[in-house]
């Protein structure tokens, strides 16, 4: 059996492993031209982060048209959880500073309420 190796297409971008004697054909864009074939071999490309392939690829996409660098990215780009999570992240700790202030501000007014209507109080027995 030959060993695996990764392919992408040059259309679309999509990417799969394969043996190596096989001439794919994208799955996904059905395009006519068949897949090419990643130039490191296949641990070395699975090793890689998402962000180290999405860039790997489109550098050889643009080799061949620069304008689909942007239509490759794209949906990386509006669906990458990994930034939506760290700005979600941001933002519960901004409300939670927020949250924790007007905790503090309430106590302290109801602290100063309390220590009035104390004061009314004492003022009104003494006054009698």
């Amino acid at each position: 059996m030959r060993e695996l190796a990764a392919f992408y297409c040059p259309r679309c971008g999509y990417y799969a492993y394969y043996q190596t004697s096989r001439h794919p054909q994208c799955p996904r864009c059905h395009s006519q031209e068949t897949m090419h074939m990643v130039r490191m071999h296949y641990k070395e490309f699975m090793d890689m982060s998402c962000q180290e392939r999405d860039d790997y690829l489109g550098n050889e996409i643009l080799k061949h048209n620069p304008s689909l660098m942007e239509r490759l990215t794209e949906p990386h780009k509006k669906y990458n959880s990994r930034e939506i999570i760290a700005e979600m992240n941001m933002e519960i700790m901004r409300l939670d500073t927020e949250n924790k202030v007007l905790s503090d501000t309430i106590k302290w007014m109801h602290d100063t309420i309390w220590e009035m209507i104390r004061e009314q109080k004492k003022a009104e027995q003494t006054g009698k």
